[in-house]
């Protein structure tokens, strides 16, 4: 056999075998499309081999005995009367005109169709000759296409789905490779496209800690999440995490469940305050109604006096907690109502401290410096409200001989309030923390200081809502420097 790339070689050892030697009726039989010639009015006078190869026909069958249209399906033929005849008489011709013919099995077979209308030296037509080419494997293809597109849009529909889903979706392969992170997926685990193709444990922090625990399903089984800490550092977050195993890889769900937690917590802290600081004065209370019950006749003036003094004092404590829990509610709920005005800064504080003195019996050990003049901008009430609160944890955390300092003074566009005790002072990474609900330095009471830990909480939210800012301002040595910024009034 010849080298393939030498063309002459080649072209002499086709010529030999007989290759090359070409007839017009051989070109004509065995052409590589159908060939047939018909009537103008579509009769079939010549047809050649090939078409009767792909429609089954036998050449009698067609001949002189079926017109063009008669091999048509249904809906092509009225194509054919409609259009394409017409548009064959008036152009002269037609080029790829798809159409299915009806082959000797009944079944169908899409082609393309090139005709030539030709007319003898008068104009008057005389025979009509028709090209066809085989579009099966065309029509698959365009099909495949078609499907193939659909496809490709819905998987687009899908990723566009998956971007939208608020939960985090994770898939790793088999290998343990991040194969996919959606939007919220991202977001959640603070990460970035980075993890695509990375070691799912080395991509996604803390993910190693967790992945014995996660319950991973069958195909169409979901298991009911588990909630884990995923460790991120200082930050605390808490996820719903399942799987379900693909057969190539697993794909995660994953839901933040940081506030769920946090409120489970919030509502085990309400337990725990309920029956702790309820249950201390509400025993002072009922223990004192009782012994004067049962023994008002033996019990002497003085002593009934300290009892029915400690039932208002641990009433008025109940009071106090009820109070405090009733007014975080109606913060956390955004039913705050606050009446802002003008009011003498100096006033109200001068006010508070008075409150704290006669409640506590401490007026000597409080020092006031109160600037005149100072009007402030915000709710004289809640203000009020906020600085009893804060002179009174000074009071209550500082030595018995200590004093307490209430300043007020106007700093640049602010009313400031400050407030300095003695006491032991708060470390560093907890003066943010002693604004948190039912949080407490001492939790405990090994101070014997009690309290739900709501008092700061209260006092940051009405400071807040009043456009003012309070905080534990840095200071050398010990003790605790509490600042209160309200608005200046205009």
């Amino acid at each position: 056999m010849s080298d393939p790339h030498d063309v002459a070689a080649l072209t002499a050892e086709l010529a030999s075998a007989g290759f090359l030697e070409e007839s017009a009726e051989d070109l004509y039989e065995n052409a590589p499309c159908g060939y047939f010639s018909t009537t103008p009015d579509g009769r079939i006078v010549k047809v050649n081999q090939t078409f009767l190869d792909w429609t089954g026909y036998r050449r009698d069958e067609l001949v002189e005995a079926r017109r063009f249209a008669d091999l048509l399906a249904p809906g092509d033929r009225i194509f054919h009367e409609t259009h394409y005849a017409p548009l064959l008489e008036m152009q002269g011709a037609v080029r790829e005109i798809a159409v299915e013919l009806v082959c000797a099995d009944a079944t169908r077979l899409p082609v393309l169709v090139n005709a030539t209308l030709r007319r003898n030296e008068d104009g008057v037509p005389r025979v009509i000759r028709t090209t066809v080419f085989n579009a099966a494997e065309r029509r698959e293809y365009e099909r495949e296409l078609v499907r193939e597109r659909e496809r490709a849009e819905s998987r687009s529909r899908s990723a566009l789905a998956l971007e939208h889903v608020m939960e985090g979706v994770l898939l790793v392969d088999a290998n343990g490779k991040v194969e996919l992170l959606n939007a919220a997926g991202l977001a959640l685990l603070r990460v970035d496209a980075s993890v695509y193709g990375g070691d799912v444990g080395s991509a996604i922090p803390g993910w190693n800690a967790i992945a014995g625990r996660v319950p991973v399903g069958e195909p169409g089984r979901w298991p009911a999440p588990a909630a884990l800490p995923l460790g991120r550092g200082e930050r605390e977050l808490w996820v719903a995490v399942a799987g379900v195993d693909s057969g190539d890889g697993i794909v995660y769900t994953i839901r933040d469940i940081t506030a769920e937690r946090r409120l489970d917590e919030i509502r085990d802290d309400i337990v725990a305050i309920a029956s702790h600081e309820l249950r201390t004065p509400l025993a002072g209370v009922v223990g004192a109604a009782k012994t004067l019950l049962e023994r008002e006749k033996q019990l002497g003036a003085e002593m009934k006096g300290q009892l029915l003094v400690m039932v208002v004092e641990q009433s008025e404590r109940l009071t106090r907690i009820v109070d405090e829990l009733l007014l975080t509610s109606s913060l956390d709920a955004g039913l705050f109502q606050g009446a802002e005005a003008a009011f003498d800064a100096a006033a109200v504080a001068e006010r508070a401290a008075a409150v704290v003195a006669g409640a506590r019996g401490v007026a000597p050990r409080l020092r006031l410096d109160l600037e005149p003049g100072v009007t402030a901008n915000a709710d004289p009430a809640h203000t009020e409200q906020v600085l009893v609160s804060v002179i009174d944890n000074a009071v209550a955390y500082s030595p018995p001989a200590s004093t307490v300092r209430v300043m007020v003074h106007a700093h640049r566009n602010r009313a400031r309030f400050v407030v300095e005790d003695e006491g032991p002072g708060i470390p560093l990474p907890e003066r943010d923390r002693v604004f948190e609900k039912f949080y407490r330095l001492d939790p405990d009471q090994l101070g014997g200081v009690g309290g739900a830990g709501l008092g700061l909480y209260i006092a940051r939210e009405l400071v807040e809502r009043m456009n003012g800012r309070i905080e534990i301002a840095p200071r050398d040595g010990p003790g605790t420097t509490v600042v209160v910024d309200l608005p200046l009034a205009r």
